[in-house]
């Protein structure tokens, strides 16, 4: 039925054979699991030494939220901060601060 088409990659794969999901269930899962491996392994490898990195033996009594936190902020940097309004949401919630912030 695929042999004489011409698919480039796994989606294209998956685009033909949705139409025929109720024939094919374990195929069009099995493909949609293909489709969430990684192709390399660098970004959990990269997640894994920024892990290290963070949690050492002095900050090892960290919460895992706040762990999770941090990695996100060391792996993920392409994203934009705005620090001011950062800053008025931390002051905001800590209002019985010794440092003023506002």
């Amino acid at each position: 039925m695929l042999k004489d088409s011409k698919l480039a990659s796994i989606i294209d794969v998956y685009v033909e054979l949705l139409p025929l999901e109720k024939a094919f269930p374990t195929i069009i899962s099995l493909v949609i699991a293909a489709m969430t491996i990684p192709v390399s392994s660098t970004t959990c490898e990269r997640t894994f030494s920024k892990m290290k990195l963070i949690k050492t033996t002095t900050l090892n009594t960290m919460s895992d939220t706040r762990l999770d936190d941090l990695c996100i902020l060391a792996v993920e940097r392409d994203f934009i901060i705005n620090f001011e309004k950062l800053m008025d949401a931390f002051a905001d919630s800590h209002k019985n601060s010794r440092i003023l912030l506002k």
